[in-house]
């Protein structure tokens, strides 16, 4: 779908937003959001909390992994799939709210984990090996197929639609394939795999998704799995290789959970109690892998208490020290529940 019919259909504001948004002076100090949260005046307390202590960035859910868009989408094929949610009423508006309160505004948009579109769209699948049926990871029939032209065009289309709000960035988040099979052998197929490697069809849609929204003059961010950089295995089995969708996006987010990492990981008993170690080692190698790049690396941090022993402010202050000590300035926090006393306590 061109951008002649985007200017038919969202004749306002389009080329508000024609330029990059400039960055804030001081670096990005994020934290994340649900659409509910975003949208409520719960969020507007926490933001309140999070200016005073130096906050500047809110991450907050247009589409989240339950496939459901949270904004009442205009595209026809959001009409059709009655994928128009009501808990962002108006994104223009939140947007706005967000501006004239001084935060750098993301939109996360989760793509190829979508159980919603999956069980409208079966055809929209990646396919059980051999079968024709959509294929059952451990999370269920959930995973979209990233090559297929109808799906990809419907994808991009919603990221040029969210651009349009006149957010700073779009967040593109599970963009990969399930963590099944193995480097050289997967028990799905997918569109064109004859044609492109797992890593060739995730850097093929990021191409094309990154230049529709530069166009649209937002900056484009892509969340990466964290143990992607530590082997020479993993990136191939999910298809994101760190090198070269460096040079696609704007802001890579490396999510170095310590709690993500399995017990005895690298001979570490508990990495989730080694939170300075497994933040700084792993932000490292992204910074190593990417150096032939532009992209700005701003690390998810561990908001949560998952394995850990003890979780307290200085589990946020360890975290932020590993990034600090290798000349890495911002970051954004994950809770799922956003709730921050223990992170805010800690900054």
């Amino acid at each position: 779908m061109g951008i002649l019919y985007f200017l038919a259909l969202f004749p306002f504001g389009l080329w508000g937003s024609s330029e990059v948004p400039v960055l804030p002076a001081q670096p990005l100090h994020g934290i994340y959001f649900t659409s509910n949260t975003i949208a409520h005046s719960r969020g507007d307390t926490i933001l309140d909390q999070f200016s005073k202590v130096g906050g500047n960035m809110v991450i907050f859910d247009v589409q989240d992994a339950n496939g459901h868009l949270a904004y009442p989408s205009n595209l026809p094929v959001s009409i059709q799939l009655k994928n128009r949610g009501v808990q962002i009423p108006d994104l223009a508006e939140t947007v706005k709210r967000l501006h004239a309160r001084n935060y750098y505004a993301v939109a996360r948009f989760v793509l190829f984990k979508n159980p919603f579109i999956a069980a409208q769209k079966p055809a929209w699948t990646i396919k059980r090996k051999g079968t024709g049926s959509p294929f059952v990871s451990r999370d269920g029939p959930v995973w979209l197929d990233p090559a297929n032209p109808e799906l990809k065009a419907y994808l991009i289309d919603l990221a040029r639609e969210i651009a349009l709000s006149g957010v700073d960035e779009v967040q593109f988040d599970y963009v990969r394939f399930p963590e099944s099979g193995t480097a050289r052998n997967a028990p799905y197929d997918y569109t064109d795999k004859k044609t492109f490697t797992r890593e060739q069809t995730i850097l093929n849609f990021a191409k094309d998704a990154a230049a529709a929204v530069h166009f649209l003059g937002a900056r484009v961010g892509l969340d990466i799995f964290g143990i992607v950089v530590w082997d020479n295995v993993s990136w191939k089995v999910i298809g994101q290789n760190v090198p070269e969708l460096a040079k696609i996006v704007d802001v890579m987010y490396p999510m170095p959970y310590p709690s993500h990492f399995g017990p005895g990981w690298g001979g570490h008993r508990n990495p989730a109690d080694e939170p300075y170690f497994f933040v700084k080692e792993t932000t490292k190698k992204f910074v190593e892998q990417t150096k032939n790049s532009d992209v700005a690396i701003r690390p998810w941090l561990q908001g949560f208490a998952l394995r850990v022993s003890r979780y307290t402010s200085e589990y946020v202050q360890e975290q932020i020290r590993g990034l600090t000590d290798i000349g890495i300035q911002e970051y954004a926090v994950w809770n799922a529940r956003n709730e921050y006393g223990i992170t805010f306590a800690g900054y």
